[in-house]
């Protein structure tokens, strides 16, 4: 008995993984397919840890945790745009923002990408492995995101190629930085209004070359802007800073 309900469980992960990796990335033409993957998800792990589903996919918020939440992805929604901006400018790239489609599709897909890789696969390497100090699962997870986004650009997603150091640099230091906010809180609100914002200007919306009448691919812009030495330099910078204390109002 015991093992066809462990079996069920990890039956259900993976077929969990598997909405995410089918609905999030825009193999169907809808916008809304990312929302559909996150009901999904949701429906899933009720369906594994009942009333501990939300602990687990990293959804336990309170009415000031959301209200914080809202507040992280304001700040840095208006951050990220000027940031991106920035350098967009030096390498002559007008930047024009993403319509609601790109707003809904980057909202959902985001989500679904801090449950699976964020809360997920961080609670279940800490739970497997309690004796584990938290900045070595951190540390851990970070490397395994970056090898991700590197497997997939290199043979998965439809714009493909080789990332260069300085984005891989980016992504394991953001890495660091959105797995220390969730180890620290417990839950996904943070990291996530932090990624959406992010995502949103860079992915969801629409980068001109005006010199060549051409729009960045999202390879190009993975390129661009998280592969630009300066960019680079800030993540790693909060990557440092979130293994110190966080202030009681994140914490709390």
């Amino acid at each position: 008995m015991f093992k066809l309900l462990l079996n069920r469980k990890i039956n259900l992960i993976a077929l969990i993984v598997l909405v995410h990796l089918v609905f999030s990335y825009y193999y169907f033409p809808r916008y809304y397919s990312s929302a559909i993957g996150t009901f999904l998800i949701l429906f899933l792990s009720w369906l594994v840890w009942k009333k501990e589903a939300l602990f687990w996919i990293g959804l336990q918020l309170n009415r000031k945790k959301i209200l914080l939440t809202l507040l992280a992805f304001a700040v840095f929604l208006v951050g990220s745009y000027f940031v991106i901006k920035f350098v967009a400018l030096k390498n002559g790239i007008q930047v024009f923002l993403g319509n609601y489609k790109n707003f809904v599709h980057t909202l959902f897909y985001t989500l679904n990408e801090e449950i699976i890789l964020g809360a997920l696969l961080l609670k279940g390497i800490k739970s497997t492995f309690k004796k584990s100090p938290d900045w070595m699962i951190s540390v851990a997870v970070a490397l395994i995101f970056m090898l991700i986004h590197l497997a997939f650009f290199k043979w998965i997603f439809h714009n493909r190629g080789d990332l260069a150091l300085f984005t891989l640099i980016s992504l394991f230091a953001v890495g660091v930085f959105r797995n220390n906010l969730i180890l620290k809180t417990g839950h996904i609100g943070y990291s996530w209004a932090i990624h959406f914002a992010w995502i949103y200007i860079m992915l969801g919306s629409h980068h001109f070359v005006k010199a060549q009448t051409y729009y960045l691919n999202d390879f190009e812009r993975f390129e661009l802007y998280l592969g630009d030495v300066r960019i680079s330099a800030i993540c790693v910078a909060l990557a440092i800073l979130s293994f110190m204390h966080l202030p009681k109002a994140i914490s709390s």
